[in-house]
């Protein structure tokens, strides 16, 4: 029974080192491509793939302490892999309570950080092409809808950005718009908000994420007990050897 727990944390944590090293790969690749929207994401909203590398290198860590633990039968270092594996567990139950009794507040951290992107537009060019990139493939026009660029210095002469336009044929199709009432307005560009339309977009990868999460959840816990009997059976055998 020791050496299948052992072969099963093993094959399970190389999986997991696996995907760690995928993630800091893919993390690094949005960090250091100029692509279009790579500047939104490491400017904008929790810098993103800043999180994803350090999580990234997070899952490399766990992974290989599980796999050298489970080979070595190393006491110490199945005592610490369990012990990281329960403060994320415990980190991953705080945060979806606090997401579930507070959801107005991710919220409003969320909107506030694409506020300052579109803040940008205008002045930074990466960051322009970024917002056109999205507005287009979202089919949105500023954060909560295209009225949202009165508040942003490129708006204040009346105008929301490329990217709202429907059809992107003149520059007339953004200027002298963002004063328009909304029925007008949808006659040359795009009227609904991009928080809107994100959440929209990613409603079915929620449900999905959701799943996700509980099957982590039950695999971390799994993971411990696992850690924790080949911990102590190596201490055990240690200590009378």
């Amino acid at each position: 029974m020791g050496c299948f727990t052992k072969l099963a944390l093993f094959i399970v944590n190389f999986a997991i080192f696996a995907a760690g090293v995928a993630v800091v790969a893919l993390a690094s690749m949005i960090i250091n491509t100029d692509n279009t929207y790579g500047n939104l994401l490491i400017n904008g909203i929790f810098t993103l793939p800043i999180i994803i590398l350090i999580a990234g290198l997070i899952i490399v860590i766990i992974g290989f302490l599980g796999c050298c633990g489970a080979l070595k039968g190393s006491s110490c270092m199945l005592k610490t892999y369990a012990f990281i594996i329960i403060v994320l567990l415990i980190a991953e139950i705080t945060l979806g309570i606090l997401l579930l009794i507070y959801p107005n507040k991710a919220e409003e951290a969320i909107k506030d950080g694409m506020d300052k992107v579109f803040y940008n537009y205008g002045i930074d060019e990466a960051t322009e092409k970024s917002i056109d990139a999205i507005e287009s493939d979202l089919k949105c026009c500023g954060v909560d809808g295209y009225m949202d660029w009165k508040n942003y210095p490129y708006g204040q002469g009346g105008n929301v950005s490329r990217g709202c336009c429907i059809e992107d044929d003149s520059d007339e199709c953004f200027m002298n718009k963002n004063n328009l009432p909304e029925e007008e307005a949808q006659k040359y560009i795009y009227t609904k908000g991009c928080y809107a339309a994100l959440k929209d977009d990613l409603k079915d990868e929620t449900i999905g994420l959701g799943v996700v999460l509980f099957i982590m959840a039950i695999v971390q816990v799994l993971a411990v007990t696992c850690a924790c009997g080949l911990a102590k059976k190596s201490s055990g055998s240690t200590h009378y050897a």
